[in-house]
């Protein structure tokens, strides 16, 4: 059957049974034989009509009354939805011919549903090249989550549309026997081998740093090390970060280290505390405030150095979500979290592949608008990698009980991570 319609009865509210929207590819039978995908799709959101007949994933907070939002829970077509948890290069025969269900410009989407980015958080990079990856390399992100396995993914190694991987190292490996019931070392902890992860990392970013859209979602942990800060930043000048997610935290601590050499008033690489250093953050924050903005503060040269730097002089966008716990905070945070997720999400549309550091909760927020696939030209499609790197297990393992169930998890200190991953990119011996 097709899809059914039902009509929101107030703003804000969906019809009884609305059909909420998953991580995975969801399709929608328009008319009989006639299927479409909900392209640049997130978790926990409703299917609405548009005026012109385009259907588009939004949050329960757009609705207004009388909008058409799509009913029914069933997810294997028998309510004209189907929600394919598979590999992404193994659809049903009925979905032959599929389309996009809301072409409009550069993939799927128009942007002018949500709110546009600000000039620091506008994205100025060019057009994803939709190049496949692996749709294999799926269900491995999902396994070494520790989350449950995509549904006959089990070796599958096959790439979608006509593109083949960019290295046979995105392929899974060699299929094994019959699983025993009964195997040690299942799961995922700081013991776990992640050499295989971190080698599946550097191919995805040396692939997407031309072919995709890579996002970072990082806590100021990164910035509270002089190597790892020295190292983020020339990942972002070696052009593998096109968008930053992040907090006032991380800002403030790296603008504190250009200018006092300090993160809470501890020397970046000597762990020395400074005099008063307790007041640099806040004095960081307060020159910044007087310059009027981070940019100004950079293009002025009262800042110098660090992640804020490389972000403005090489013009990579990025967003700094407010929380009730900051100080100051920056000119650049967006203190109303709606526009903050808006903002976040404009980034999230467009990404191939994330990595998000250290930040549990930036983490999770961006994990819930980020889908596990992207449509691209042609009917094609492809992974949406999901990388977390923090050396807590419980933060690593919320994310996938959240619903982000194809992340990939390495467990270690972000500060060496940042720096193992710039040496293995650029090849630099040192960071300096």
């Amino acid at each position: 059957m097709s899809v059914v319609l039902a009509n929101c009865p107030a703003d804000g509210v969906a019809p009884d049974n609305y059909h909420a929207t998953s991580i995975y590819p969801e399709f929608v039978q328009v008319e009989p034989g006639r299927w479409v995908l909900l392209a640049e799709s997130r978790m926990d959101c409703v299917i609405r009509k548009n005026p012109d007949g385009t259907l588009e994933v939004v949050e329960f907070r757009r609705l207004k009354k009388g909008d058409l939002v799509a009913v029914g829970r069933g997810e294997n077509g028998e309510d004209g939805i189907y929600v394919h948890a598979g590999p992404l290069d193994r659809l049903p025969d009925f979905l032959a011919g599929w389309t996009p269900a809301n072409v409009s410009g550069r993939m799927s989407g128009p942007m002018s549903v949500d709110a546009q980015p600000s000039a620091s958080q506008a994205d100025t990079q060019p057009a994803d090249n939709f190049a496949t990856t692996s749709a294999g390399h799926l269900a491995d992100g999902a396994a070494a989550s520790g989350a449950p396995g995509l549904p006959g993914t089990s070796g599958a190694s096959a790439s979608s549309g006509t593109v083949t991987a960019p290295s046979a190292s995105f392929a899974s490996p060699s299929p094994a026997a019959t699983a025993d019931k009964f195997a040690f070392r299942t799961g995922v902890s700081r013991e776990t081998s992640f050499s295989l992860d971190y080698d599946t990392l550097y191919e995805v970013l040396r692939h997407d740093r031309e072919h995709g859209h890579i996002v970072w979602v990082a806590g100021p942990a990164v910035v509270f090390d002089a190597d790892a800060r020295r190292a983020f930043a020339g990942l972002i000048d070696a052009g593998y970060v096109h968008g930053l997610l992040a907090g006032n935290a991380l800002a403030t601590h790296d603008l504190e280290a250009a200018l006092y050499g300090t993160a809470l008033g501890q020397g970046l690489y000597d762990k020395r505390q400074a005099p008063r250093g307790h007041y640099h953050h806040l004095d960081a924050i307060n020159t910044i405030r007087g310059c009027g903005s981070i940019r100004a503060a950079v293009q002025s040269g009262r800042v110098r150095d660090g992640v804020m730097h490389a972000l403005e002089t090489r013009s990579v966008p990025y967003v700094l979500a407010g929380s009730i716990r900051d100080d100051g905070p920056l000119p650049e945070v967006i203190a109303d979290v709606y526009a903050a997720q808006d903002a976040m999400r404009a980034h999230v549309r467009r990404a191939t592949t994330v990595v998000a550091l250290a930040t549990a909760l930036h983490t999770i927020a961006t994990g819930n608008m980020t889908p596990s696939y992207q449509a691209g030209p042609g009917a094609s499609l492809r992974p949406v990698h999901f990388f977390i790197a923090d050396i807590s297990e419980f933060a690593a393992g919320k994310l996938a009980d959240r619903g982000s169930l194809t992340s990939r998890s390495i467990l270690t200190n972000v500060q060496d991570f940042v720096v193992n991953v710039h040496r293995a990119l650029t090849g630099a011996c040192r960071t300096e």
